[in-house]
């Protein structure tokens, strides 16, 4: 399958982050998703879901609602959104202290339909829906996303902390502005124009 996304230089990208795009999911890099390609291979990602069963179906299904709800509000959910996985590096962050390190470096803190576009998008650039859904996540961390209805996410596995969940692990809470989380990450997002 053709890789759809271009690695491009920090200089290139001339963003106060100074952060390259990166064709693959990883921590301290912005990753790139493009709705456009998600459409165009959208029968590509129902086969691979359907492939796995059942847990496959539920997924679609998710990927259904998800797209739908991006379609319907462009504004929020626009063709093309860039992803940041902070490095942990603390001993511990508030869940309101992520969302102001999500707007640091973004517009905010992903929600779960942003979750769902990526991936969608990592299926279209070759991962399978058995790595998504089945196998351990590769990521250090649980990323801490912000619900739609307002509470706080977590989305995937984490590998530096024994939790195996997989990457489309999405486990939803209330919001506590002062749960002290010592063990996630926080998910930003920003907007391509």
């Amino acid at each position: 399958m053709l890789n759809v996304f271009v690695k491009k230089s920090a200089e290139e990208l001339d963003e106060p982050s100074k952060k390259a795009i990166t064709s693959q999911l990883k921590v301290g890099e912005w990753f790139r998703i493009d709705r456009n390609v998600i459409d165009e291979n959208r029968d590509e990602i129902y086969r691979k879901c359907i492939e796995e069963g059942t847990i496959g179906k539920k997924l679609w299904k998710r990927f259904k609602a998800a797209n739908k709800i991006a379609n319907k509000n462009p504004d929020q959910y626009p063709r093309l959104i860039e992803t940041y996985i902070f490095e942990h590096s603390w001993y511990y962050k508030t869940e309101q202290g992520m969302r102001d390190m999500c707007e640091s470096v973004g517009e905010g803190m992903c929600d779960e339909i942003i979750c769902d576009l990526e991936l969608q998008i990592r299926t279209c650039n070759g991962e399978s829906a058995t790595d998504l859904f089945k196998k351990a996540d590769k990521l250090p961390c649980v990323r801490v996303i912000k619900l739609r209805n307002g509470g706080t996410g977590y989305f995937g596995g984490g590998a530096a902390n024994d939790f195996n969940g997989p990457p489309a692990d999405l486990n939803r809470n209330n919001f506590n502005p002062n749960n002290k989380n010592y063990k996630n990450t926080p998910y930003a997002f920003r907007q391509v124009l």
